[in-house]
């Protein structure tokens, strides 16, 4: 649970995936905060350090885990965070949908499902939703480091999900990517290890093209969406999906 310090509420934290690229840099964020407390680590590679390891998510007890484990482990983990009363800030895909829909019936605890923590990706969904009223044809193209498991992306998926059904997609030619359809838009996937993570929205009608790109450089473009998360956990009741959700209500167009 939370204690004092300095007169200050400091929420102890669990950092699921703890040992991934995302969970060290999210501990090392949190350890620069003095609102919150990282009191454990689970993850099978994670060696006792300077954190106590966890070894079973159900006997969780602090206010918050952070999931950052890979797609493969996500559900495994997810149901047995569901016994647990900590809020969940998750940050991994590959969640099944069944269990999306259990996580988002939950109303006495808060939830947040954050498919991609990028600012940039946030306001590329926003963006594409309000073009997507005036073009009829989308494709999708993401590029993702060869490291990364699941293919289309999580973030992908999301977007195709969130736009409308009078939009179609062709799809483009192109080696080397593979070829989904997601609610009748094709997403264009590549593993490579050029890239680290990048999405292109490639709008178009008869006359004319609007493309959105959005690249990320550097991991630590992620913090920006942890950050605004951590900021507004005591903000939001019940299920909360996307960075888009907190972002939304600070927009003025």
């Amino acid at each position: 649970g939370s204690y004092e310090m300095n007169d200050k509420l400091v929420k102890t934290v669990v950092v699921s995936g703890g040992s991934g690229k995302m969970g060290n840099l999210i501990t090392d964020y949190l350890e620069s905060r003095d609102d919150f407390k990282v009191v454990g680590i689970f993850d099978p590679s994670y060696t006792e350090g300077e954190y106590s390891k966890v070894n079973n998510l159900e006997n969780v007890d602090s206010d918050i885990v952070i999931e950052f484990s890979p797609a493969s482990e996500i559900n495994d983990n997810l149901e047995k965070l569901l016994k647990t009363n900590s809020t969940l800030i998750i940050g991994s895909s590959g969640i099944e949908e069944k269990l999306v829909a259990n996580l988002r019936s939950l109303e006495n605890r808060s939830i947040f499902v954050i498919p991609n923590f990028s600012v940039g990706a946030a306001l590329q969904k926003i963006t594409s939703n309000i073009i997507a009223q005036s073009f009829q044809k989308v494709e999708i193209v993401e590029k993702h480091h060869s490291g990364k498991q699941d293919a289309p992306s999580g973030t992908a998926i999301d977007l195709a999900l969130s736009l409308p059904d009078t939009i179609k997609s062709s799809g483009i030619e192109g080696d080397f990517y593979s070829k989904n359809d997601i609610n009748d838009k094709i997403i264009m996937s590549l593993r490579d290890d050029k890239y680290m993570a990048e999405q292109e929205v490639l709008f178009s009608n008869e006359f004319e093209h609007l493309n959105s790109e959005h690249i990320v450089n550097d991991r630590r473009a992620y913090l920006f969406g942890v950050k605004l998360v951590l900021d507004n956990v005591d903000n939001f009741k019940g299920f909360v999906y996307g960075l888009e959700t907190i972002l939304n209500r600070n927009i003025s167009i």
